[in-house]
């Protein structure tokens, strides 16, 4: 057992409580010929056939209604038109958290994205989320990380592990071979597990999900085909039945259907002769958004920059890897204020602290991916960001990063005294936009920012201010930020899946061309595969 992890008491606690709620087609005019054949050669909707049967199956399990009123899948959470979050704006706007099948439960969360976690590249490497270790070398320190959920909680050995259930128990030998790695946070995560969650689908057990996909027309036909046994539901069965669908929706997560890599960032750069910024294909703002975003410095920047990529990288390639999902998957409390429109007002969340139980782990939460940050159906859809969804805009989440920062004493002192603006940047960002600490600790992100004041941080500890709160940014440099951070949105989303036609059976199909070497999904039909 990692040295840190919850006591198996601790853990057998938390496991048995609900789940924590984790619960645009946008135009750019900028395409040329070789953008649009790019984007036509990668397609919207992959087709049936390009998935293997366990990726079809995730898929299907992933947006089946599967919940106690047939009204409620994975995808009405982690919708592909709002980059794998929730796709209801209303709710955005105001609870954030989502209502469960039942309509009256409600969690305390929003929805994370989906995507971008976890996928086999193309040398057969899984890249993105690791198991969840709560000491990982971080800034000459160390900080938790790996692990899913907002907390880490679904950290990555539990099925096996912890819940001593044995997937590949009574199945030829050849399917662990091939899906032993589907197993990690993501299997956990869809173990957690939000079918049998009651404020999320609410089907009341394992066997109740199982007889619902039982009565699908794919349910049986799919189960077979991928997994080389009949589907049944008894007690003796469902808990490797249950955990064969959580390998199924991990393994669908991390097909290519799922990770596009087709974003504006990605056909520019690939659409560029050396491949380097700036990038042709952007504009002067993107191009600066994305060197205020690396600390690259020149005639238009100044030190720091923005120091987005402290966190929001993985390659730490300045932003030119071909499968770049900008976060390091650490877990960090940036200060945010708390939510007091989520339904019930619940009590400040504690973070990956209700994994560790450790003191300096509070009001910590999971660096998101970046990808699809501004992806939405319409330019009129409100998007929710942070982990309680606090703050509805990009615009206003880069200004929070820039300007949260409280001038101390000495710097309100220096700040009346100062006259240009050079000078009150001199003192500190929050003097230049002469931004205050709000009064009222209950305002919402639109009032907090009509007041030009920012209410305390949620958890009032442990906060990352080494790279939040005092970036010395200009309001141009945080508008060039946000133009770089939308050209990180896929041009293409995932759909749901066409309708099940019976289907013979094809043994190509258990495993993408070339796993047996290179056991990747994105071996072919990639974005990049085009080029």
């Amino acid at each position: 057992m990692r040295e840190g992890r919850a006591t198996q008491q601790h853990r057998t606690a938390q496991h048995n409580q609900p789940p924590a709620r984790h619960t645009r087609f946008r135009t750019i005019p900028y395409a040329g010929v070789a953008t649009l054949l790019a984007i036509a050669s990668y397609g919207a909707q992959a087709n049936d056939a390009d998935m293997t049967y366990i990726e079809e199956m995730g898929k299907r399990l992933f947006f089946e209604d599967i919940s106690l009123n047939n009204n409620m899948s994975c995808a009405t959470c982690h919708a592909g038109t709002a980059g794998g979050t929730n796709n209801d704006s209303n709710t955005n706007l105001t609870d954030v958290a989502v209502t469960g099948s039942d309509g009256i439960l409600v969690g305390t969360l929003k929805p994370p994205t989906n995507q971008y976690a976890q996928f086999m590249n193309d040398q057969g490497k899984i890249e993105g989320l690791t198991d969840f270790d709560p000491n990982c070398p971080a800034f000459g320190g160390t900080a938790p990380c790996g692990g899913a959920f907002w907390n880490g909680r679904a950290e990555g050995d539990l099925i096996e592990s912890f819940h001593r259930i044995e997937p590949f128990a009574q199945l030829r030998g050849k399917y662990e071979g091939m899906y032993r790695k589907y197993l990690g946070p993501l299997a956990d995560q869809a173990h957690a597990s939000p079918f049998i969650n009651p404020v999320e689908q609410a089907k009341p057990t394992k066997k109740s999900v199982c007889e619902q996909v039982n009565k699908t027309l794919w349910g049986q036909q799919l189960y077979r085909y991928a997994f080389g046994t009949s589907l049944r539901c008894g007690d003796q069965h469902v808990d490797k039945v249950f955990a064969r669908f959580s390998l199924a929706i991990s393994a669908w997560q991390m097909s290519n259907d799922n990770n596009r890599f087709d974003s504006k960032r990605d056909i520019a750069l690939n659409n560029d002769d050396d491949r380097e910024f700036p990038l042709v294909d952007f504009t002067e703002e993107e191009n600066r958004g994305h060197d205020l975003f690396y600390g690259v410095f020149s005639a238009t920047t100044r030190p720091p920059g923005a120091r987005c990529f402290f966190c929001h990288q993985s390659g730490n390639d300045q932003g030119v890897g071909k499968f770049e999902r900008y976060t390091n998957d650490q877990y960090f409390n940036i200060g945010v204020p708390r939510n007091h429109e989520i339904p019930n007002d619940p009590e400040p969340d504690m973070g990956v602290f209700a994994l560790t139980q450790q003191d300096n782990h509070r009001g910590e939460h999971k660096v998101p991916t970046l990808r699809n940050v501004d992806k939405r159906p319409h330019p009129s859809f409100v998007k929710a960001y942070t982990h309680n969804g606090w703050f509805k805009s990009l615009e206003d989440l880069v200004h929070f990063y820039n300007t949260s920062t409280p001038m101390t004493a000495e710097q309100e002192v220096a700040c009346a005294a100062a006259v240009t603006d050079q000078d009150k940047m001199d003192v500190s960002t929050a003097c230049f936009f002469d931004k205050k600490t709000c009064a009222d600790n209950t305002l919402n992100s639109i009032d907090a920012m009509a007041a030009n004041c920012w209410p305390t941080p949620e958890v009032d500890q442990n906060v990352a201010r080494f790279g939040v709160g005092d970036l010395r940014l200009t309001e141009k440099d945080e508008a060039d930020v946000v133009a770089y951070l939308k050209t990180l949105s896929d041009e293409t989303s995932v759909q749901a899946p066409k309708p099940y036609r019976p289907q013979p059976y094809k043994e190509s199909r258990l495993e993408h061309k070339g796993d047996s070497d290179k056991p990747s999904s994105h071996t072919s039909g990639s974005f990049w595969d085009a080029f």
